[in-house]
């Protein structure tokens, strides 16, 4: 005797949604967080805390989508930074 019905699973069985973060620079441009080379793909409650936590005064973003510290000439200012659902 189950008090789960046939075939029911414990916990939520949906496949976890996974992100990409979408960088908004001052000018305008839009382009997606880069890590190691690759678009970087973070679980949503990553990506949740990234965005909702992101300090634009500490990290800017180059040309090829990476972040990293204030660089005149190289990186650019940050406006915002949202959250990109990756299609599964």
């Amino acid at each position: 005797m189950s008090i789960f019905k046939k075939g029911e699973t414990l916990g939520d069985s949906r496949v976890p949604r996974r992100y990409k973060i979408r960088i908004i620079a001052e000018d305008g441009e839009v382009l997606y967080w880069h890590k190691r080379g690759e678009v970087h793909i973070v679980d949503e409650d990553v990506a949740r805390i990234f965005v909702a936590h992101f300090k634009p005064e500490l990290f800017q973003v180059a040309a090829d989508g990476s972040l990293q510290p204030p660089k005149p000439g190289e990186t650019k200012p940050i406006r915002t930074v949202e959250m990109e659902q990756v299609c599964p």
